[in-house]
This record gives structure tokens, C-alpha cells and sequence, in this order.
């Protein structure tokens, strides 16, 4: 019985009609983004995800973001710049 590595080593290249398949260099870089990040068999979203994953808006959070603004406007409020004027007291 061939290894493992031998087995990933078979592979086959068709070209049909012009067309080419390119199964060995597909099969080549999966192995390769397989070792670097493997996949986790994990659902994306469960009750355990945090709101802002789920999109459950958490109302007093937006109107502290937004002040004035909420309700009026979809730009949050911010407040003028402050301008100073004078000379700096010594």
C-alpha cells in the first residue's frame, strides 16, 4: 500500500479541446494552504458568536456613538474642534 505522501504525489493534467486542467498545481497549493491553516469542521456562527459577528444591534451602544444624531441622522455626532484663541497663558 503506497503512503500517504505518494498518494498526493499522483496527479493528472488533461487539456481537452484547447482547454487545460490544471488538477496537479490545484491539488499542490490546497496541500500547501492545508498545512498553514487547517480547517477547523466548526459551524461560522452559533450562540456562542458575539453580537456584531450576529448582527444583533445593541440599541444604548449606537445612541452613545451617535448623540445627538441618533434618530436624526446616519453620521454619528461629533462635537466642533476646539478653536484656541489668545496667547497662552505664562
Amino acid at each position: 500500500m503506497p503512503s500517504r505522501q505518494q498518494q498526493h504525489q499522483r496527479c493528472v493534467d488533461v487539456e481537452a479541446g484547447g482547454a487545460r486542467s490544471y488538477g496537479c498545481l490545484n491539488e499542490t497549493l490546497k496541500r500547501d494552504v492545508d498545512k498553514v491553516n487547517p480547517s477547523l469542521n466548526l459551524p461560522p456562527l452559533d450562540a456562542r458568536s458575539s453580537d456584531t459577528k450576529l448582527g444583533i444591534v445593541n440599541i444604548p451602544a449606537v445612541q452613545q456613538q451617535y448623540g445627538q444624531n441618533f434618530g436624526r441622522s446616519i453620521v454619528p455626532f461629533r462635537p466642533p474642534q476646539p478653536t484656541f484663541n489668545g496667547n497662552p497663558r505664562r
